[in-house]
């Protein structure tokens, strides 16, 4: 396989996002406008081939996010360098010891240069990276963990600055910690339990006391686990939270303004996101569930619109769309958005959202892979405020119609009347341009509205 990172024509070199587009590394999230719009964004770029999960940082030092994908052929990590302008370099490709579920930047070793880790689903193995200093990578080194990794997590979990590594084991349902011993090699893990078939690890200072805290979705419990830090990197017991039906990504971050961590979890059978709200003490409230695509399959937080709350994203599997979910502000969630990131999904991994073009605006990342061929790659959404992003309005009245693409900068325009044999009196029965388009602020979408059964 070529290296994930290339031009469209399948050559080694770079990739142009889009050429109007500027790439800076923004830090932070900064809010736009106190009354921001919903967001919008460009036809989606496919940036690699072979990618499972993803991770956005700045690896090389110049102050613009790089992509670093896990790919599963042939079994590597590859490294996209930000070259500004909207353009991706090939940053080369790098082999770790199996099958990677999940990879995350870190400074590991103390030297101010970003290290990169894998979780391998097999054969158990976590993989770190050293950087070179100058982007590139060395020095990989292999540490045995429980059978079957399939999420990870970098964190300083034990208060000595340095960050250590959370594995969740899917066969075994735990969580291992391995501390480091300070120069990027890490100590044999400890195992924690946790609920049925974790698939997706989180970290963040639960319950107030300044340590960081763990929490896992669990597929085969339907449950979110929480595991609070002793102090010393060792954790209590795990309190268990019910979710929807077996979630698949879970998230933490400040959802309703309170200064405590909620938890966001996506839930692939129930077609749902579940927010949990954290009263405080690291305990959390019953979940209120909101509706997504598809199956999804990844979780991300992140204010999208840029009025300062924190929004909620989701990838999801078949058919391909991303579901936005914008915050209220006092964590509730509205009707949610869809966009359309590539071809057919069938989709795992995990996608990543950051700071790609340097607007101060935040786009998302998201690994496909299609079930036609088995073949994936990288969908970038580009956050692009104005532009009409074309729902699925198939099946709505026409005032439910018009609203909804009202939403997202998009008009109607001509409308059109057929008889159907399936459809009702007043429903939509067809839209042109067709759901996933992408069109100038306040394109036209016509629409044909059902007249019921012909007598």
């Amino acid at each position: 396989m070529e290296n994930a990172f290339k031009n469209g024509t399948g050559a080694r070199g770079t990739l142009a996002l889009l050429a109007c587009f500027g790439v800076a590394l923004a830090l932070g999230v900064v809010a736009l406008s106190a009354s921001a719009p919903v967001p919008s964004f460009a036809r989606p770029v496919l940036a690699t081939d072979d990618s499972v999960a993803v991770a956005i940082g700045d690896v090389n030092g110049d102050r613009r996010a790089d992509i670093v994908t896990a790919n599963y052929n042939p079994e590597s990590i590859s490294v996209g360098l930000n070259r500004g302008g909207g353009r991706f370099g090939n940053g080369g490709e790098y082999g770790v010891g199996g099958l990677a579920r999940s990879v995350a930047i870190s400074d590991l070793n103390g030297d101010d240069k970003p290290d990169l880790v894998t979780a391998n689903y097999t054969p158990d193995t976590v993989s770190v990276l050293l950087n070179s200093g100058d982007g590139s990578f060395g020095g990989r080194r292999d540490y045995e963990v429980r059978r079957q990794p399939a999420a990870l997590a970098v964190a300083d979990l034990n208060g000595d600055k340095k960050p250590d590594l959370a594995i969740a084991s899917d066969v075994t349902s735990t969580v291992s910690v391995l501390v480091n011993r300070g120069d990027g090699s890490f100590l044999p893990g400890i195992a924690h339990a946790t609920g049925r078939r974790p698939v997706s690890l989180a970290v963040g200072d639960i319950n107030g006391d300044a340590q960081l805290d763990l929490a896992t979705a669990n597929a085969g419990a339907s449950t979110a686990s929480v595991l609070l830090n002793r102090g010393d990197g060792d954790f209590e017991a795990k309190q268990d939270y019910g979710s929807g039906r077996s979630p698949s990504s879970i998230a933490i971050d400040d959802l309703n303004g309170d200064n405590k961590p909620d938890l966001a979890i996506a839930n692939s059978k129930d077609n749902t996101v579940s927010v949990l709200l954290n009263p405080g003490d690291g305990s959390f409230q019953s979940e209120r569930s909101y509706r997504t695509g598809t199956v999804p399959f990844s979780i991300v937080i992140g204010d999208l619109n840029g009025d300062g709350t924190p929004d909620l994203a989701t990838a999801n599997s078949g058919p391909a769309t991303v579901s936005v979910l914008l915050n209220r502000g006092e964590g509730s969630f509205r009707t949610k958005l869809d966009y359309v990131p590539g071809l057919e999904l069938y989709g795992w991994g995990s996608m990543a959202i950051g700071h790609l073009n340097g607007d101060r605006r935040l786009d998302l990342a998201i690994p496909m892979i299609y079930s036609r061929n088995g073949s994936s790659s990288l969908s970038l959404l580009i956050n692009t405020p104005g532009l009409c992003n074309v729902q699925n309005v198939v099946g709505m009245t026409l005032p439910a119609a018009k609203r909804t693409l009202a939403r997202i900068n998009c008009r109607v325009g001509k409308v059109g009347h057929a008889y159907s044999k399936g459809a009702k009196r007043g429903r939509v029965t067809s839209e042109k341009p067709g759901f996933g388009a992408v069109l100038a602020n306040s394109g036209r979408v016509n629409l044909v509205v059902s007249r019921g059964r012909k007598r």
